[in-house]
């Protein structure tokens, strides 16, 4: 592996790129309402994963409903964010919920407001209520819904970190259930091994406050207050059952002639004081939500006025909601002073006022990171400060070898490690940002390469340097590592070196040799997995000797000796990132590659989990679009001479895979990554290989669209076609220039310009659309 390969393209990777900031609409009078393209609930049945509580742009809370139906097999999986859109009954509203995620984990502090007598009931289910199906209405920043059973009109809304509840009683009288047990989790009945520790108390005739710590995806401390703004005239305390640790209460309200209880409720990770200085600050007072409402609407027309598009009303509507998808996460949970908790326990002040965290790195160093460097740069810089805060603060435990080095956070989850998925992606998230010219100044480039570097090279969990470096890839009948299990190994080498490749790129322009010439090596070693007999990428042991693989299976780390990551062969089989001429060189050649590319998309097949439950959809073929791993594939055809054969899968998974319904995505949404891909598939161009700075040309999906990038700069696409039929590329010109090369710079594109796209038709259109579809 030679890093100088793909540098020659790319554009200013040590040009620090200046007063990239966030955009804002053109002008007053070119203010338009984009939030009406958005649908929060698409996503919200079935394998989306999506919630439909208000939120603001990357905020700390995000209430939202929590649904109930008839227990069935699967019940937690659908359910990892507590909402499902066909429920019949709602149990409440938390304050916490993530986006599109595969893990149960948040819908912290449930409230649930009632006029009914309950019969003194104990029971949480007792309070369930079912609700008008009609009167749920949901948009960015709000949620609403009129409870039957309940009798109550529930509104929410939220800044930052407060949660605004609003609830319209139907009669003089009012209670609410405060629900401080509640979450989710893997087992609907262990709902009692949920909270760790917990304590409540009752600061005035007004205020409940507390602190909880959960054990749910990752162990997390939450400190909280919740103000009502009517006085607490009765507090009963509901009977705990099973060792539960946390308390419900049902609280009634002296409303006078009143039919409206307002409730705040701020988060924090620092302490009870914390979250009161958030109220504070972000909602001092009453009789607000229509402000604080409009002030979160504000907010994200902001950002979804970044891109203006032009197409059909399904495609805005999809656009925008991706968009909006995009920006529910990374969350900043420092308080509005900067102090937050680092997984070490300890309180630290950011250095640049801010602490985001929830990073899906498997996921999102793909797509989402990369559409950040364009839509919000000047964010990126924050992302990369909070990556190296959490480094910084990583505990370090010498009497256990997985914890033995620092390391990168995998997968964060408010300030902690989650240690979900493989390999180390914020390795590539900072080495684009370097590339890009977008690291902050709160560190050192020193510091920078010293935590990639080491994230890298030193043993850590699912970090199988040791057998690499011995064996150049991972034997699954080898342990040298107390954490080397045998499990994934072709998944974890192939997505390890690509982190190992964006290594030695800092290192090359660092004179780092020694560094440089390991990288090359470990860049270099998926060849070392593949198998010529078979054709696929596969399991060795320590004999070298290939496994015998079934390429349709779909396997993973609940196997013992499993090559893949919720991945088959065939999925793996492409996943070479940084080094695509030298992956179609080993597979024989472009013609030998194009055709094994047909046998995956046009297979009779489709992949299949054959030791689980677990029933895929979304697949073309044996491509599974709702795996990310699988992204980049259709655009590998644009290396061959038969390119026109992505145009074609783009234009069906873009229409087919991506609907204006609750069951709309075919995936978990993996905050945001199946709407980033959605939103370069229709511009037109995706980045294949994050770091290089490049982004391969595709087929626009839609009419047009204009993008900020910086200052009063504008890159636009442009697309000339005479019919719906024309969705093959013939000819594309960058500023008025025919384009010999399959990509586009991310210089070119901050720099501003007009992408022009010359659409056709191909008489073999029917044929090509011949797919397998699950």
């Amino acid at each position: 592996m030679v890093f100088k390969k793909n540098r020659t393209i790319l554009v200013g990777c040590s040009i620090l790129l200046l007063n990239l900031s966030v955009y804002s609409c053109r002008s007053d009078e070119e203010k338009r309402d984009y939030t009406i393209w958005v649908n929060p609930f698409i996503g919200t049945l079935h394998e989306g994963h999506c919630s439909p509580g208000a939120t603001v742009p990357m905020g700390m809370v995000q209430p939202g409903p929590e649904s109930h139906t008839t227990y069935y097999n699967g019940y937690e999986m659908d359910h990892v964010v507590g909402y499902q859109y066909t429920d019949s009954l709602l149990k409440g509203f938390t304050q916490t919920h993530l986006n599109g995620v595969g893990c149960p984990a948040m819908s912290d502090i449930l409230l649930m407001p009632f006029s009914r007598n309950v019969n003194g009931s104990d029971s949480p289910e007792a309070y369930y209520s079912d609700y008008d199906k009609n009167s749920e209405v949901a948009a960015p920043g709000y949620y609403a819904v009129h409870l039957w059973k309940n009798d109550v009109k529930v509104e929410l809304t939220a800044s930052p970190h407060v949660a605004y509840h609003q609830y319209c009683f139907g009669t003089p009288v009012a209670h609410v259930l405060v629900d401080l047990q509640y979450g989710v989790n893997w087992n609907v009945n262990e709902l009692n091994r949920l909270v760790l520790e917990s304590s409540e108390q009752f600061d005035d005739d007004f205020t409940l406050s507390g602190y909880r710590q959960v054990n749910d995806w990752t162990t997390r401390k939450i400190y909280y207050t919740i103000k009502f703004d009517k006085r607490i005239v009765n507090k009963k305390l509901l009977e705990a059952k099973n060792g539960e640790k946390a308390k419900r209460f049902v609280l009634s309200f002296d409303m006078g002639t009143d039919s409206i209880l307002q409730a705040k409720v701020a988060l924090s990770t620092t302490g009870i004081e914390g979250a009161k200085k958030n109220m504070d600050t972000e909602v001092p007072n009453w009789d607000c939500f229509t402000e604080v409402r409009n002030a979160a609407k504000e907010k994200w027309n902001t950002l979804l006025a970044g891109v203006d598009i032009q197409g059909t009303e399904e495609q805005m509507v999809s656009f925008y909601t991706s968009l909006y998808h995009l920006y529910i996460q990374p969350n900043n949970i420092a308080d509005v002073d900067g102090t937050y908790r680092a997984e070490n326990d300890s309180i630290y002040c950011s250095r640049d006022k801010k602490f985001y965290s929830t990073f899906s790195l498997w996921d999102t160093f793909r797509a989402v990171h990369p559409m950040y460097t364009i839509l919000i740069p000047d964010s990126v810089k924050g992302f990369v400060n909070s990556l190296m805060e959490a480094y910084s603060h990583k505990p370090v435990d010498s009497s256990c070898e997985t914890e033995v080095n620092k390391y990168l956070p995998r997968w964060g989850l408010w300030g902690r490690e989650t240690n979900t998925m493989i390999a180390n992606h914020a390795v590539p998230v900072l080495v684009e940002a370097y590339c890009k010219g977008l690291l902050p100044d709160t560190y050192s480039l020193y510091d920078i390469f010293q935590a990639i570097y080491t994230s890298v090279s030193k043993p850590h969990y699912r970090n199988h340097t040791k057998l690499i470096d011995k064996y150049g890839y991972i034997p699954y009948d080898v342990q040298l590592s107390s954490f080397d299990d045998g499990r994934e190994t072709v998944s974890r080498l192939l997505e390890g070196i690509y982190d190992d490749y964006c290594v030695g790129i800092m290192a090359q322009d660092l004179k780092e040799d020694t560094v440089v010439r390991h990288m090359a090596q470990r860049a270099d070693y998926y060849k070392n997995v593949y198998n010529p007999k078979t054709g696929f990428m596969c399991g060795r042991n320590a004999e070298g000797e290939f496994k015998t693989e079934d390429p349709t299976e779909v396997v993973g780390e609940w196997l013992s000796q499993s090559s893949y990551t919720e991945g088959n062969s065939w999925h793996y089989l492409f996943h070479v990132l940084h080094d695509v001429p030298g992956m179609i060189n080993l597979m024989g050649g472009e013609v030998h590659f194009a055709e094994k590319l047909d046998s995956m998309f046009y297979a009779a097949q489709s992949p299949e989990v054959k030791t689980l439950q677990w029933k895929i959809l979304g697949t073309l073929g044996q491509y599974w679009h709702g795996n990310e791993p699988c992204h980049h594939i259709p655009y590998l055809y644009k290396f061959t001479d038969e390119g026109y054969k992505a145009d074609a899968i783009l234009n069906y998974l873009t229409t087919e895979f991506y609907k204006n319904a609750p069951d709309g995505l075919k995936g978990n949404d993996d905050c945001g990554q199946m709407s980033a891909w959605y939103m370069f598939a229709s511009l037109g161009f995706y980045p294949l290989d994050p770091v290089s700075g490049q982004f391969i040309l595709g087929a626009p999906q839609l009419d047009g669209a204009s993008i900020r990038v910086r200052g009063e700069r504008y890159f636009t696409v442009k697309v000339k076609k005479t019919s719906s039929d024309c969705i093959f590329v013939k000819e594309i010109y960058l500023n008025d220039k025919l384009l010999d090369r399959p990509f586009i710079t991310y210089k070119e594109i901050m720099d501003g310009g007009e992408l022009y796209f010359v659409m056709e038709e191909r008489p073999d259109k029917d044929a090509l659309m011949s797919f397998t579809v699950r």
